[in-house]
């Protein structure tokens, strides 16, 4: 697997159970929802102590997290026939802005 389209191909062979009309929105929307969540517990939980770095187990736990957040995006993706290529060449593309707006060279 090379690009984000083969992974949003392999991802949207989720059982069709999970794929009826009811569930194949809400279901990456509450996802990510809990997912965000999972993640934002975890980092508060890790920096709490005033440490600046992950454990060996919390950098795993994050990676689990963060890979579920990309299996509910490119299940969206798929559902709103968005391909997950483009969209991550739209985010490029929005980072480039906004880093030329933060250039003072470029301004």
């Amino acid at each position: 697997m090379t690009t984000f389209d083969e992974y949003q191909a392999r991802a949207m062979q989720a059982p069709v159970s999970l794929r009826n009309d009811r569930d194949r929105i809400n279901l990456p929307v509450l996802g990510l929802q809990e997912e965000a969540g999972r993640i934002g517990s975890l980092l508060a939980a890790a920096f709490a102590s005033g440490r600046l770095e992950l454990t060996a187990t919390q950098r795993e736990e994050l990676k689990n997290r963060l890979a579920d957040v990309l299996w509910y995006v490119a299940s969206l993706c798929g559902e709103t026939g968005s391909s997950i290529q483009d969209v991550a060449a739209h985010s490029i593309a929005q980072l480039q802005a906004r880093m030329r707006d933060l250039d003072v060279d470029q301004r």
